[in-house]
């Protein structure tokens, strides 16, 4: 008789990734904002004193959440761009030769300690001219990446999970994430919109020539591309006309390299359903699911018909205080069951298991996994 031996955490998710039925879903949850929180305020329970984040996901016998982000940044040859950080706030200027454009963001050594990122109070594009300086100059640049080797982090994360490529969202939205600000780009779309369309054409080009082959070149199967897609502020239309179709063009691209891609989904983005799954993605990372958002994870489920991974069902909120200790148990069984002998599933939640969460809840959904 062949001895069968039980697949290893990596193993799993890729069985997933391949459309492998198994008895029960893998179990891969973010714990990087608990952990930094708790280790830092020295509130760690004492059965995990001194254990890193990844020997938490041990402990707890779940793969690991092993994810290598490296968001491109913009280097323009022409540019000098000057940093300056107070106690509250980070401002950086992009001084080119006719104008400069300013990026404010609100921080604070609090946010920095609980790992949680600075937000934008004002952004670098407000007016025509600004969009026409940076399209005067986003032909001569050239997109970075932060030092480091994927291949490192693989060997690193070995059997423990299936590392994950992060590179950020596409160039339309990164145009509205962090030049123009959600709240502007739809005004200057209607303002000036021959020169945002400009701008977005431009900013693919490079995105094509720069970001693609550094994926490939990175020997990642697993890439995420693409954040945050929201029914309220990216609407179907938009993301129809900016989104979709260099998704499509990518998502192709890295199939034919033998690679998939996620995109992060711990927004509301019932209204992109049948989009998302015409671009050809792969699976929905950090799935948010009801009772965070209104859409269950039976409703993906049965839209996306195996075609896409779920990889989430436990919303963050879940793991507060503040939700009803008697719903916990309850939910996460539900969740598991609706999972339970599907080859389209990962158990996480959306997005991250955050800072005060009840550590209790997660030993007891190591506990009811463990029961599968």
């Amino acid at each position: 008789m062949l001895e069968t031996r039980p697949l290893t955490r990596r193993q799993q998710i890729e069985a997933v990734f391949e459309g492998r039925t198994s008895p029960s879903p893998p179990v891969s949850i973010r714990l990087d904002l608990w952990h930094k929180d708790a280790a830092s305020a020295q509130t760690l329970p004492a059965e995990l004193a001194g254990l890193s984040q990844e020997q938490v996901e041990d402990y707890l016998g779940f793969s690991r959440a092993a994810r290598f982000r490296r968001q491109p940044r913009w280097v323009f040859p022409s540019c000098q761009v000057v940093e300056t950080r107070t106690d509250s706030e980070i401002v950086r200027e992009y001084r080119f030769p006719q104008r400069t454009l300013t990026h404010r963001a609100g921080w604070s050594a609090e946010m920095e300690r609980m790992g949680l990122r600075s937000h934008s109070l004002a952004y670098p594009l407000c007016t025509r001219e600004d969009y026409l300086t940076l399209l005067d100059h986003v032909g001569g640049a050239h997109l970075e990446f932060a030092p480091g080797s994927f291949a490192d982090f693989d060997a690193a994360t070995g059997d423990a999970g299936l590392p994950m490529l992060i590179v950020g969202g596409c160039p339309a939205h990164m145009l509205m994430i962090s030049w123009a600000g959600y709240e502007n780009f739809y005004l200057h779309l209607a303002d000036f919109g021959d020169v945002v369309e400009k701008l977005i054409a431009e900013m693919a080009r490079i995105f094509r020539r720069d970001l693609w082959p550094y994926v490939q070149a990175s020997g990642a199967k697993l890439i995420l591309h693409g954040t945050h897609f929201s029914t309220q502020m990216t609407p179907r239309p938009i993301f129809r006309q900016y989104f979709l179709p260099y998704f499509r063009d990518f998502n192709e691209q890295m199939h034919r390299d033998g690679r998939k891609v996620v995109f992060h989904a711990d927004a509301e983005c019932s209204g992109l359903i049948a989009d998302v799954l015409e671009a050809r993605f792969d699976g929905a990372d950090c799935l948010a699911t009801a009772p965070l958002v209104t859409t269950r994870l039976e409703d993906y489920l049965q839209a996306w018909q195996g075609k896409i991974v779920c990889w989430g069902g436990l919303p963050s909120t879940i793991f507060d205080p503040t939700f009803p200790a008697d719903k916990y148990e309850p939910h996460v069984r539900q969740v598991i069951q609706v999972m339970r002998g599907r080859s389209d599933c990962i158990l996480g939640a959306s997005d991250n298991v955050m800072p005060g969460a009840d550590w209790r809840r997660l030993r007891l959904l190591a506990e009811l996994t463990r029961e599968r």
